[in-house]
């Protein structure tokens, strides 16, 4: 079988979550990443944007993909493996709906916002503007609130360690890049730990070995 290639910022949470579905597959994958931190005649701010923002690539077999959602569904689709997709509509529709979230208001708050001023920006050498985070705290709460009450629709009140259903899912592997890195600054692991939902769901998928190997780390 034809290797995965996955290209991009090592420490960035598009290219973890990549990783993460490779992992969880148990696919054999090599990551490419390009020395743009260290090639130098780069301003803070376009160093922070391919941090934060920077889709992932994947090459396989003549295709090319660059965008991350399109590289989890075609990772869990094209491979044998743990499925990774719920089979019913139900949980698939509210795990499509999470990501959806994600995408469109965690990311933008959580990453974009409180990750990059707490956490890259420092690691690049600047200075962190915290107005910044304290004016984006109710967006990346109410993104987090969000995830939770959709999780609670897919389990109708039981115990479970995964977002949706009873086993992994895509939405599972797009949030814990993310929530890795909200539990190393002081906003976010308070916006976590504030939901008994979340906070469980990290205690538990924190501990799996796919994520200590590819899990994101500055320095």
């Amino acid at each position: 079988m034809t290797e995965i290639l996955l290209s991009g910022p090592l420490n960035g949470t598009h290219v973890a979550a990549a990783r993460l579905a490779c992992e969880e597959k148990g696919l054999i994958y090599a990551v490419q990443e390009p020395d743009l931190l260290k090639a130098g005649g780069f301003r803070l701010a376009e160093l922070l944007t391919y941090l934060s923002e920077r889709q992932p690539t994947l090459a396989h077999a003549g295709l090319m993909l660059f965008d991350l959602e399109a590289i989890l569904r075609y990772v869990d689709e094209g491979f044998p493996g743990p499925i990774l997709q719920p089979e019913n509509p139900r949980d698939r529709a509210l795990m499509t709906q999470i990501m959806a979230v994600i995408r469109a208001h965690l990311a933008p708050s959580a990453v974009g916002v409180v990750i990059a001023q707490r956490l890259f920006v420092p690691f690049l050498g600047g200075a962190p503007d915290l107005h910044l985070v304290t004016r984006i705290i109710p967006a990346m709460q109410d993104s987090l609130y969000a995830v939770e009450q959709l999780s609670l629709l897919s389990h109708d009140g039981e115990r479970s360690e995964f977002l949706i259903g009873h086993d992994l899912s895509l939405a599972d592997i797009m949030l814990m890049p993310i929530a890795g890195y909200l539990m190393a600054t002081p906003e976010g692991k308070t916006a976590l730990n504030a939901s008994t939902r979340l906070s469980r769901w990290w205690i538990s998928l924190s501990r799996r070995a796919a994520w200590a190997r590819c899990k994101p780390k500055l320095g």
